[in-house]
């Protein structure tokens, strides 16, 4: 059987009741907040993913999208109700199980896992509908994905603000008294640096590959990093690292040693990097041994 990501396809209940497709037409949803919108677009993102992996219209067969419609949702009641696998049945049939399978297994965990959104059955049936017979109300499915995907983004990231307030505090605090030392200067991005020693070759450009010793620290002094430990310098492009390492190797003459204070918005900002927490201010000490050829 052809596999179709059903990630986003995860939580539907018991109680969305799949009927006949005949009964069920595309129209215009009332759309009345955000959670609403995600819940539409979740759902004809997925009603168009199935539409174009499954259902298409076929010369070979002899089912009609109306029918194969029929029995994707008397698959997903199947699932729904934990049947056992049937070697007849059809792939459209088995698609729906698997998607009802998964439904009754995380029906608990809110929309697209966020247990802070609130599932809306009839909305997500309806966006779902729409998918299934190719409509583009109220949204393409192309803008429907980049919705959920871009709204999903930013709630994440003021999840993340929230639960690492602190550590963010703690780096605007240490960059504000830091570049106030003797020493530090401090770049428009807000990069910080001193230069430990100063080389006098040549600068690296974007496009350069350099070779480096490097060691990399949080603020309360842990080392996450260090080329040193493992006796060998690291070789990369200047462009292929994060954008306060690229931004100082730029400002390095070859035999320089800098140390590297990088504001969380230059590194990983609120991703996390498993020792590196979101938010977190880098401090690198890095020397640049060679521009490689």
């Amino acid at each position: 059987m052809k596999k179709f990501n059903i990630v986003l396809a995860v939580i539907f209940m018991a109680a969305l009741v799949f009927t006949s497709c005949n009964k069920n037409q595309a129209k215009l949803p009332a759309l009345n907040s955000q959670i609403d919108s995600l819940n539409y677009a979740f759902g004809l993102a997925n009603g168009n993913g199935i539409r174009q992996y499954y259902l298409q219209a076929d010369s070979a067969h002899a089912d009609t999208i109306e029918a194969k419609l029929k029995s994707l949702f008397a698959g997903i009641k199947e699932g729904m109700k934990g049947s056992a696998e049937d070697d007849t049945s059809t792939e459209i049939v088995e698609l729906g199980k698997n998607i009802g399978s998964a439904l009754k297994e995380q029906s608990k965990k809110g929309l697209l896992g966020d247990s802070t959104l609130t599932v809306d059955l009839e909305i997500i049936k309806q966006g779902l509908v729409n998918g299934l017979k190719g409509s583009a109300i109220q949204m393409t499915p192309q803008q429907a994905n980049m919705y959920l995907q871009t709204t999903m983004q930013g709630r994440r990231i003021k999840q993340v603000e929230k639960q690492y307030a602190a550590n963010k505090a703690e780096g605007e605090k240490f960059l504000a008294e830091n570049k106030a030392k003797p020493g530090v200067i401090t770049t428009a991005s807000g990069l910080q640096y001193e230069v430990i020693k100063k080389g006098n070759g040549p600068v690296p450009a974007d496009t350069s590959r350099v070779k480096v010793n490097y060691e990399g620290k949080l603020l309360d002094g842990t080392v996450f990093d260090s080329s040193y430990k493992r006796n060998e310098p690291a070789v990369f492009g200047v462009n292929q690292v994060i954008k306060g390492w690229t931004e100082a190797l730029k400002l390095m003459p070859v035999g320089s040693k800098y140390k590297l204070y990088i504001p969380q918005e230059l590194a990983y900002g609120a991703q996390d990097q498993a020792s590196i927490k979101p938010f977190s201010v880098l401090v690198f000490d890095v020397e640049l041994l060679s521009i490689e050829k």
